[in-house]
């Protein structure tokens, strides 16, 4: 880094220091500055009790707010990677800020898992987030994330520049060839995208141990190839999973009805679907719009993920060996175990008496 930032980012911690960390309506307030991922290094090394170890590559802290660490490095010019892992012991409002005066060019993607149920009502930028979750966000669009206590989170984040992204298009078709140039293209700022298979956690845990055990280029050969796989992955996601052009351009408030939409979808699986002219008037919106940004988001109709839903609590109820494929039958709502057994065939695949074979 440059004299010159390096000046200016002296000045900015001076300036913003009693800023923080701050006590505001029931949490902690705590701020970094997310030019760049050098600066959100310093920010955490500038923190009350943290502890950087520079030949590791390692930040960790346990303070009042939440004991954390995260391991990072810079394989590749304009690409960076933190792996980190955190304990909320009190509710924290994380707020990114940015210095006009320093360059804002690092897009990023995070891959996190959260361990408790609680998290589920963590939050970025206002929307709930779910416990295991993808985000990218266009430079400078980070905003805020609100954790609430004795939540835990496991994060994977990579960081770039529109300069290292030009030259993966022109290097590597995924890159030139998926939606990710629909997304850059649109004025949404970011994307949300659930993630429903665990199996990237063991990434995670590789990424840990390589951490740890290697230093140096092995270090950052090792974190490289895991890089290039999550990229892939995450591709693979948008360009299989968000099919509509119309999801990179709903607003903050349409994502939000989404999820009004969800939460009360959820609260209704046991009986029959609610209808989509009662689900949009309980959210304030047309059934037009109900149905279009639903789908722009879960590339499912309303039915579709009802049933899908529904589906996922009858698997789990049948693996917990309480109830019969009936009374499974019978609490969803379905007139008989014969169409209630279709549609659960339907989604996996097998019938649900099979289930109750195995677990037997």
């Amino acid at each position: 880094m440059e004299k010159t930032m390096l000046y200016k980012l002296s000045g900015w911690f001076k300036k913003f220091r009693k800023y923080i960390v701050r006590y505001k309506n029931g949490s902690f307030h705590l701020s970094s500055l997310n030019n760049s991922p050098v600066t959100v290094i310093e920010s955490f090394d500038k923190m009350p009790f943290c502890k950087h170890d520079k030949a590791k590559k390692k930040l960790s802290a346990d303070t009042i707010f939440f004991k954390a660490f995260f391991y990072y490095c810079n394989p590749e010019e304009d690409l960076w990677m933190f792996v980190s892992g955190l304990n909320f012991k009190q509710n924290v409002l994380m707020k990114n800020l940015y210095e006009k005066e320093i360059p804002v060019e690092y897009h990023f993607i995070n891959l996190h898992f959260k361990n408790k149920n609680i998290a589920s009502k963590s939050t970025i930028n206002g929307l709930v987030v779910k416990n295991n979750t993808w985000s990218m966000f266009k430079a400078g669009h980070s905003i805020s994330e609100y954790h609430f206590k004795n939540s835990e989170e496991k994060n994977i984040t990579i960081y770039f520049t529109d300069r290292w992204l030009e030259k993966q298009k022109a290097s590597n078709p995924l890159y030139g060839n998926s939606k990710l140039t629909n997304f850059f293209d649109s004025k949404n700022n970011y994307i949300l995208l659930d993630e429903e298979d665990r199996a990237y956690e063991s990434i995670y845990e590789d990424l840990i141990i390589l951490a740890k055990k290697e230093s140096g280029e092995n270090w950052i050969k090792g974190a490289k190839k895991h890089i290039d796989e999550i990229l892939t992955c995450f591709i693979n996601k948008i360009n299989t999973e968000t099919i509509e052009k119309n999801h990179f351009h709903l607003s903050d408030k349409d994502r939000k009805n989404v999820q009004q939409i969800e939460k009360y979808i959820s609260d209704h699986l046991f009986g029959d679907f609610p209808g989509i002219e009662k689900i949009a008037a309980k959210v304030g919106v047309s059934p037009t719009k109900a149905k279009s940004d639903f789908k722009s988001i879960h590339n499912k109709t309303l039915l579709q993920y009802f049933s899908s839903q529904q589906m996922q609590i009858a698997n789990q109820l049948l693996l917990e060996n309480k109830q019969t494929v009936k009374e499974v039958a019978n609490l969803l709502g379905y007139e008989n175990a014969s169409k209630f057994s279709a549609a659960f065939k339907k989604q996996f695949g097998y019938n649900p008496s099979s289930v109750l074979l195995n677990e037997n």
